[in-house]
């Protein structure tokens, strides 16, 4: 009688670990499609408000210690990228990137698109245990969800001081697109 009942708490063991496994599983795929949605509009608006502001006024700095317009969205490219890559153990597409002052508002346009292709790329690529992993990040321990989140939100950062630098430029930016 102890066999029989060893064997069924050793399958009822690994039935309960199969499904904790396969609601893991169905929580990263959830997350994995809920982010991918969020960071196409991030990708909209961010492109949006990059477009509105014109060519000659790309390096326009309100002050000379903040970042130009240009560098706003650079930054946020550079820093997501190598906190990403890092993180996950993959190439850094902009570690040995420069150059950005000299290139036209058209190539940084271009250079966005190719840096949302690639987050979106690498994070519907990650499996579930990265994205559940915890690890430090600004002094607390999150996770690769939250990792994400949190550079989403550095690019939101920035993107919300270039509105401001629209506005004293006399732009109107376009108004947020939302989820």
């Amino acid at each position: 009688m102890k066999r029989r009942q060893a064997i069924q708490t050793l399958v009822s063991g690994l039935w309960a670990s199969s499904a904790l496994t396969a609601q893991a599983s169905a929580k990263e795929e959830a997350f994995q499609k809920e982010f991918s949605q969020a960071w196409k509009r991030s990708r909209e608006y961010t492109l949006t408000i990059f477009n509105q502001m014109p060519e000659e006024h790309l390096n326009f700095k309100p002050m000379p210690e903040m970042f130009s317009f240009r560098m706003q969205f650079v930054h946020g490219m550079i820093y997501t990228t190598a906190q990403l890559a890092n993180r996950v153990g993959v190439k850094d597409p902009y570690e040995t990137a420069q150059g950005w002052n000299q290139r036209s508002k058209a190539e940084v346009a271009a250079e966005l698109n190719r840096f949302y292709d690639w987050v979106q790329q690498t994070v519907s690529a990650l499996k579930p245990e990265q994205l559940s992993k915890m690890q430090e990040f600004v002094g607390e321990a999150i996770t690769g969800r939250q990792l994400c989140y949190a550079l989403e939100n550095h690019i939101i950062h920035h993107r919300g001081q270039s509105i401001v630098y629209l506005r004293l430029k006399g732009i109107t930016p376009e108004g947020y697109f939302g989820w």
